[in-house]
């Protein structure tokens, strides 16, 4: 806010420390300054407060948006003619979800092959080979699918 507030409490200024504002950057200065005093009350707000929304009219705040990857999905997996709610940990490796899903299938993890099927996707199931690769670099889900079959000798 250091840097905003001269800009949009004075309109007059047209140089910040050393660098011209330009009006791009004084219309963001601006809307910021009018989102950051969406929360105070009405004897708390500065006269350019008032001058500022009479020029760009009430703002809403803008949306916060979470882009971490997500830590958990609930999938189906599917295992014979068995379909069981599984939620696993994204931030896993495959070889983590073979362990994880000894119990459910009842196989060794080094008798299983692991298939992933993106349920928004039209492409066909890509097996989860590599065992130290992360779960949530395939983008996995809710709702999606996780095919176990055993592996032939």
């Amino acid at each position: 806010e250091d840097l905003i507030a001269p800009t949009c409490r004075l309109p007059s200024v047209t140089c910040l420390n050393g660098s011209v504002v330009t009006d791009a950057e004084r219309e963001d200065a601006e809307r910021f300054f009018i989102r950051y005093h969406l929360d105070h009350s009405e004897e708390e707000l500065p006269h350019r407060y008032h001058c500022l929304v009479t020029k760009y009219g009430k703002l809403a705040p803008l949306a916060e948006i979470d882009l971490r990857p997500r830590c958990h999905a609930k999938v189906e997996v599917r295992y014979e003619d068995k379909v069981e709610q599984v939620s696993i940990r994204l931030d896993q490796t495959v070889a983590g979800l073979k362990k994880q899903l000894r119990t459910v299938v009842q196989l060794p993890t080094s008798n299983m092959r692991l298939y992933y099927i993106d349920k928004g996707s039209a492409f066909g199931p890509d097996e989860l080979k590599y065992s130290t690769r992360a779960l949530h670099s395939y983008s996995i889900q809710d709702g999606d699918e996780i095919l176990v079959v055993p592996k032939t000798k």
